[in-house]
This record gives structure tokens, C-alpha cells and sequence, in this order.
């Protein structure tokens, strides 16, 4: 009988003996440290078009080496590097966009205020900038000032009104241009006669 409770005791303490053991083995296999010869960032997932800056890249590892980091260790840091960074631009891109938005408002604010060409002018003027702005602005132009909001930005508006204007006076540059009268056949073919 007192081999049976020696016998569960020993199991029981050797069940946890082997828990114990196996928990110290697999700290030291996961350490946190232990420098590795180089480092090397191949399993670190990184987003498409996405590659290391070297500098940087030599900057984290001198890093890495100095608190004797391990390659998981470094792998883990390098992963939530790359997750801030990640985070960081589509912030920055939000950002941007934001303030392009704001921007175009403003634009388009300025541009029915505007003394010259604005408020009660606003919708002549905009048919006449049109005029210029269909005839001299193929698509490629019209969508470059469309994704930057310039088509809205009173100085480009005022350019093509300008234009518009003079395209209606028959005028280039501010000169007017008079229609020539027809000439016949026979004064064209024989002018000395």
C-alpha cells in the first residue's frame, strides 16, 4: 500500500517535473535572446510594393544586435515595424486626400465669390470658359484638372473664359480679326488685270 501512494506521488510529481522541464526547454528554444550571425527578415510579411529602406534596415539590426535580440525577436519587432508603418501611410493617404477635398472646396468657394467672373456673372462665365475648355482640353487635360480640382481654381477658370471670350470676337491675343471680303475667282487667278 505505501508503494501505491509513493508510486502516485512520484507520478504526480513527475507529471509535473516533465511539465516543468518541457516549459524550460521551450523558453530556451524561444528565447528572446541570442544574437544570430545575421539577421535575415524573410519571414516577415510584407505588403505589396513594400521593401526595406537599407539604411534603416541596418539601423534596426545594429539595434538588434546591441540588445542581443534573437532572429524571433527581431522578426516580431520587424513584423510590428512594418504594421506601424502600414498604418502610418494609409493615415497619411487619409490625411492627404482629406485635405485635397478641402482644398477643391475652397477652389470652387473662391470661385463663385469671385469679384471678375463670380456671382451674378458666375453662370456666363462658366459657359464661356466651356467654350475653350471643350475646344482646347482633350479628355487627358480635362481629367488632370479634374482629379486635382483645378478645373474649379478661378485662375484656370479666368484663363479659359479669356479664351472663350475672344474665340466669340473673332480676336486672338487681343487682336481683332476682321472677315476678309470674298474676292472673285478671276481677281484671285489674274490680279493684275
Amino acid at each position: 500500500m505505501s508503494e501505491n501512494v509513493q508510486e502516485q506521488t512520484l507520478v504526480g510529481l513527475g507529471e509535473n517535473a516533465l511539465s516543468k522541464n518541457v516549459q524550460v526547454e521551450a523558453l530556451q528554444e524561444e528565447s528572446c535572446y541570442g544574437k544570430p550571425e545575421k539577421y535575415d527578415y524573410a519571414g516577415v510579411e510584407l505588403p505589396e510594393n513594400y521593401c526595406y529602406d537599407e539604411n534603416l534596415l541596418n539601423e534596426f539590426n545594429d539595434l538588434a544586435g546591441k540588445y542581443n535580440l534573437s532572429q524571433k525577436s527581431a522578426n516580431e519587432l520587424m513584423s510590428m515595424a512594418v504594421k506601424l508603418t502600414k498604418l502610418a501611410g494609409n493615415n497619411y493617404s487619409k490625411t492627404m486626400a482629406e485635405q485635397q477635398r478641402q482644398q477643391i472646396e475652397n477652389y470652387k468657394q473662391n470661385l463663385i465669390t469671385d469679384r471678375e467672373i463670380g456671382g451674378a456673372k458666375f453662370e456666363k462665365t462658366m459657359r464661356t470658359a466651356n467654350i475653350a475648355y471643350t475646344q482646347f482640353a482633350d479628355s487627358e487635360v480635362q481629367n488632370l484638372l479634374a482629379n486635382s480640382g483645378l478645373n474649379c481654381h478661378p485662375k484656370i477658370v479666368k484663363m479659359f473664359y479669356e479664351i472663350g471670350k475672344r474665340m466669340q470676337n473673332d480676336s486672338i491675343y487681343g487682336v481683332n480679326i476682321a472677315a476678309t471680303p470674298k474676292e472673285n475667282r478671276e481677281d484671285i487667278l489674274f490680279p493684275t488685270m
